[in-house]
């Protein structure tokens, strides 16, 4: 797994610009900044489901096995902050007219993705001869169970829009900034409600403890303009903004698991401030990472399915030709899905 990095490594440093002295990278949460910073951490996801369907050790493999470990949920970490980020701006602009299509277009939309994604899964399972329960079918279409596809992220991406059109509907000032300040708040504290209801009833802390990233993003938004004053001033306030944010994650990295849902949240929000913070200075363009950051939900929901026809074919005994494989089919169905079946959701929810 270590030549694997390696070529991901390479990749990012060769397509990286490094702003100049006292200059910053101004575009650094446009959407094709996003997308290869994202394209980075969907391919990593890859990795992840990957190391579940073959056995990994030895010393080509050991650094990987400690990134992932390192890592945890980070990897979805800028997946919900760049969506949080991009649904506060679009509210901006947009206003109650954004707020809106939020119920009527942009939640739908992304459910009948899922639904679409979730019914090629049912074709694979009656394939292979793989059965579920109906009642776990039935709920796999809104992501609370799974039949062999990735779930958590998509169930809880669906309550997220929800709490977003909820908070924000409820507030009514005459300022627009209040009701965007007072929006941001409430959806902060019904995020926290979803986290403890979550926690309450038993699921997986991969189910909620990456969440409450959604609305620092939000945040940040609304903070844009006064964060970017201090940190791009000139390089001196930049190195010491980034040297706090690196001492705190590597302090909080530490103490992630010893205080529960809030010492694993400093560290979220600790890791995220130096991803964004990294972004600042140095923009990665790549075509490869673009692809991946163009095409995160059809890369996450069907990059399990050639890793279980595979690894059923038993090519996963031999693991690094297994991953090249999966990667390549991944790569494919991604393409077709979003070509055939994401375009015209699209359009019906357009």
């Amino acid at each position: 797994m270590i030549f694997f990095l390696i070529i991901l490594l390479l990749i990012a440093v060769r397509s990286a610009t490094i702003a100049a002295q006292d200059q910053f990278n101004k575009n650094y949460l446009s959407k094709i900044d996003a997308n290869n910073i994202k394209g980075i951490f969907v391919i990593l996801i890859i990795f992840s489901h990957y190391v579940g369907y073959v056995q990994l050790g030895g010393r080509y493999d050991q650094p990987y096995l400690a990134l992932r470990e390192h890592l945890n949920q980070m990897v979805v970490a800028m997946f919900w902050f760049y969506s949080g980020y991009g649904i506060m701006t679009s509210m901006q602009r947009k206003n109650k007219g954004y707020l809106k299509g939020i119920l009527t277009r942009r939640f739908p939309k992304v459910w009948a993705s899922l639904a679409a994604a979730v019914g090629i899964f049912m074709l694979v399972n009656l394939i292979t001869g793989r059965q579920y329960p109906v009642g776990q079918i039935m709920l796999s279409l809104i992501g609370w169970e799974s039949i062999g596809n990735s779930n958590w992220y998509m169930f809880d991406t669906l309550v997220i829009y929800l709490l977003v059109y909820l908070s924000f509907s409820m507030v009514k000032f005459r300022s627009k900034k209040v009701q965007e300040y007072v929006g941001c708040a409430f959806l902060t504290v019904l995020t926290g409600v979803f986290i403890y209801t979550l926690m309450k009833v038993g699921k997986e802390n991969y189910w909620y403890n990456s969440v409450i990233i959604f609305p620092v993003g939000c945040w940040y938004a609304l903070l844009k303009d006064k964060i970017e004053s201090i940190f791009m001033k000139n390089d001196r306030f930049y190195m010491g903004g980034a040297l706090l944010a690196v001492l705190i994650y590597s302090i909080s990295f530490r103490n992630r698991w010893k205080y529960g849902i809030e010492g694993y949240t400093v560290w979220a929000v600790a890791f995220v401030a130096v991803i964004v913070l990294f972004t600042m200075k140095v923009s990665i363009s790549s075509h490869i990472f673009t692809w991946f950051g163009e095409h995160v939900f059809s890369v996450y929901m069907l990059q399990r399915i050639p890793m279980i026809i595979f690894s059923d074919l038993g090519f996963a005994r031999n693991k690094y030709m297994f991953l090249v494989i999966c990667i390549i089919s991944t790569v494919f169905l991604a393409d077709l899905f979003d070509r055939y079946i994401g375009e015209k959701i699209k359009r019906v929810f357009a």
